[in-house]
């Protein structure tokens, strides 16, 4: 499970500088909608140079002004360090504020912090029932947090059948963490019938959307020959678009690979480089660290 980022459902990337000052003059606690667009321009960039502290600054308005998706961009920003410091205990308010606001993806999101202990003491009955709702509501997001709970068992009974029945409807509607998970159940044949194949197209799916994980998983499907005839040279171009959306695990086959000379040239430096890669963007990843010191 992931935090789920809001939709980008404005064209701001033709938004322009005027544009964007007028709607920053507008923002007042009766105008959140102008506070959301506007700040979210400062955050991408588009047509003004980036500003994380402008766009927090306007999405504190708009959410004072009972502005639902400027709550999700201001706990976004609290929970990534994006122009305030970063605060879990402040994410999960205006998750929550959100939701109480009836916004679907933030009651996914205070789901999340509920499901993970993030910001808020942990409660999975609490988070498998915002999951719901935000499902119920139509969220694709909840539908695949929901799914995960049943996977999982977090805060309701194990039940893999009915998480395949939630992951496929999301999947469909482009959600790429529900085709990852969706790929792995009938990789494993847990809820469904196990068939490799069928997991590959959807780990393709995830791999598509940038779901690094699908890349990667897609990948070690190539490499061992479960899909297909063994193609290395495959796995490395999978195992290189996971790692370059900062899927850990994918940095670390990659790094392998260059040291094996298993679809590409033996390279030691590259594989150091990438096992370093995988360590920065989780220095936790216990499997980056035991590559590293087996080099040394």
């Amino acid at each position: 499970m992931i935090l789920e980022a809001l939709l980008l459902m404005m064209g701001s990337a033709s938004t322009g500088e005027a544009t964007v000052n007028e709607l920053a003059s507008t923002c007042t606690v009766t105008d959140g909608d102008s506070c959301e667009e506007a700040g979210l321009a400062y955050a991408q960039g588009e047509k003004v140079p980036q500003d994380w502290a402008r766009a927090t600054s306007l999405y504190g308005v708009g959410c004072s002004a009972q502005n639902a998706p400027s709550c999700i961009r201001l706990g976004l920003a609290h929970d990534k360090g994006q122009g305030v410091e970063k605060n879990a205990a402040s994410a999960s308010f205006y998750f929550q504020k959100a939701c109480d606001l009836d916004s679907p993806t933030g009651c996914s999101n205070i789901g999340l912090s509920y499901a993970m202990g993030k910001g808020v003491m942990k409660d999975e009955r609490r988070a498998a029932s915002y999951f719901r709702r935000a499902c119920d509501a139509g969220d694709n997001g909840g539908c695949s947090n929901l799914a995960t709970a049943y996977v999982k068992g977090i805060g309701v009974r194990k039940d893999r059948n009915r998480a395949a029945s939630l992951y496929e409807p999301a999947c469909g509607n482009g959600d790429a963490n529900a085709c990852f998970n969706l790929g792995v159940l009938h990789e494993k044949g847990w809820g469904v019938t196990r068939e490799i194949a069928q997991a590959a197209r959807y780990y393709q799916q995830a791999c598509d959307q940038d779901e690094g994980a699908g890349c990667g998983n897609l990948g070690l499907l190539h490499d061992k020959g479960k899909v297909g005839v063994r193609d290395h040279v495959q796995a490395v171009g999978l195992f290189r678009r996971g790692c370059s959306v900062d899927h850990a695990e994918s940095c670390v086959n990659l790094g392998k690979a260059y040291l094996r000379g298993s679809g590409v040239q033996t390279d030691r430096v590259q594989a150091e480089q990438f096992i370093r890669r995988a360590i920065a963007i989780d220095p936790h990843y216990r499997p980056a660290q035991r590559a590293l010191a087996k080099m040394r």
